[in-house]
């Protein structure tokens, strides 16, 4: 009998639930992983080994496996013929719906980090507030808690220079500004270094061959390291970076919520079919996102994004107020202690 169940479908949600289910075993709770057959198996096969978990591969070991609680990052509809109970956690945060109307019809709880998620669900749903707990975002705890002596490891671990300033780049897969960046991005930032953390998506997919070409012409500057799709977490890289440059992406959040500056590029690269037909765009884009956008400078082309870095860069307060204000209503609280507040949510539904 295992207390609790986390079911990977995508190696992305191991950020997430890796800070809870080391809880977990603090609190003497017997974990097991499940992780999805369909998505990167080779991967998570080596996370999960790195990461010293008790895992099993295939959704049909949900049906058979003998817990208490499962843990999903995604609504997985067939889960409503589970006998164990089930937590719904969404996979990011941010503004997007996530699937949490389905969520709370075939879920014991639905986890959610800040106000704005809090608030929305309960003027939706109000039949379910039983289900809806606020509990903050696990994917930080790790950075709120790490010593100084593990962030100067992580230089050493990626070969930066820690005299210098770390820029990252962080952007989504579709619609993206990557392919609106300079090939000469590296070099116009000679004096940082610069970490680009490209989506899976990006790395994986013929469809973003052109997105691919652009990072192994920046990969030839020295300043530039380009993670490639072994490096699932965001973590390390959040921890270190001085300056976020992201585009449609709610990594602006998690980063901002650490009050560091972000950049949120607003010159996109779009697909014929987009232009042709704008409608498909605005119901793409997440509408609800633009409340948040004045957390830092919305830049129209790469050369205003230039000036917008090193405007930051040099005074990082232009948008703290801002920052803080809107980035803690998306994530919550931020204090290290969410994944303990998760366990005691699978304590009390286990018993």
């Amino acid at each position: 009998m295992y207390d609790v169940v986390f079911y990977v479908a995508y190696p992305y949600y191991f950020p997430h639930f890796l800070p809870i289910s080391k809880e977990c075993k603090k609190n003497n709770l017997k974990v097991k992983y499940i992780l999805s057959n369909n998505q990167n198996n080779k991967l998570m096969k080596k996370i999960s080994i790195e990461e010293k978990l008790d895992y099993d591969f295939g959704e049909e070991k949900l049906f058979l496996i003998n817990t208490k609680v499962i843990i999903f990052a995604n609504v997985f509809s067939e889960s409503l013929k589970l006998k164990a109970k089930k937590i719904f956690l969404c996979h990011g945060t941010g503004t997007k719906q996530c699937g949490f109307e389905m969520a709370f019809k075939i879920k014991d709880i639905v986890i959610v980090e800040g106000e704005y998620r809090y608030n929305k669900f309960l003027k939706l749903y109000p039949e379910y507030k039983n289900k809806l707990k606020k509990v903050g975002y696990s994917k930080l705890d790790p950075i709120v808690n790490i010593t100084e002596e593990s962030k100067n490891k992580l230089y050493e671990q990626y070969n930066l220079n820690k005299e210098k300033k770390t820029i990252l780049y962080a952007p989504t897969f579709f619609p993206s500004s990557i392919e609106k960046m300079s090939d000469n991005f590296p070099n116009d930032f000679k004096e940082f270094n610069i970490i680009v953390k490209p989506h899976y998506i990006s790395l994986e997919r013929k469809r973003y061959k052109a997105q691919q070409r652009k990072f192994k012409k920046w990969e030839k500057f020295e300043n530039c390291k380009i993670m490639d799709v072994n490096e699932y977490s965001l973590i390390p890289f959040l921890t270190i970076a001085d300056l976020m440059i992201s585009d449609e992406s709610a990594a602006i959040f998690e980063f901002s919520s650490l009050n560091k500056p972000v950049i949120i590029n607003k010159f996109l690269k779009l697909r014929w079919s987009y232009y042709l037909n704008p409608k498909k765009l605005f119901k793409r884009m997440d509408k609800d996102i633009d409340e948040y956008r004045d957390i830092g400078p919305n830049p129209k082309s790469y050369s205003e994004m230039v000036k917008n870095v090193y405007e930051e860069i040099k005074n990082n307060k232009n948008y703290e107020q801002k920052r803080l204000e809107k980035s803690i209503d998306i994530c919550g609280i931020i204090d290290g202690k969410v994944s303990l507040r998760i366990v005691n949510i699978i304590k009390d539904i286990s018993e």
